[in-house]
């Protein structure tokens, strides 16, 4: 289970993107790609599990029961980039999740 306390923050620029995802285009996500580098951010943070995921549409996915959105932004070197911002979460995902566990 994930700590409660886990820390979704995160975000990739768009040339990351191109060298570690090289089949997405991020200049035109689907929503696969969307839920790809989601996973592809978490599942580089210690502690993450991922406990269940769904596509939603070009710009948000669910995953772990909580609801993601990947932003338009320029990082700190001046470059374009996304930042995961958290949207929500849902109650029924999550003692889905419990339930399966």
């Amino acid at each position: 289970m994930i700590p409660e306390d886990f820390d979704y923050s995160a975000s990739i620029s768009l040339m990351d993107i191109r060298e570690n995802l090289p089949f997405i285009d991020p200049e035109d996500l689907s929503s696969q790609d969307v839920l790809e580098i989601l996973l592809h951010l978490f599942r580089k943070k210690p502690g993450f599990i991922d406990r269940g995921h769904e596509i939603n549409n070009k710009e948000t996915a669910w995953v772990n029961a909580f609801l993601f959105r990947l932003t338009p932004a320029i990082d700190h070197d001046a470059r374009e980039a996304f930042v995961v911002e958290v949207i929500g979460s849902s109650v029924d995902r999550m003692t889905s999740l419990r339930s399966e566990s």
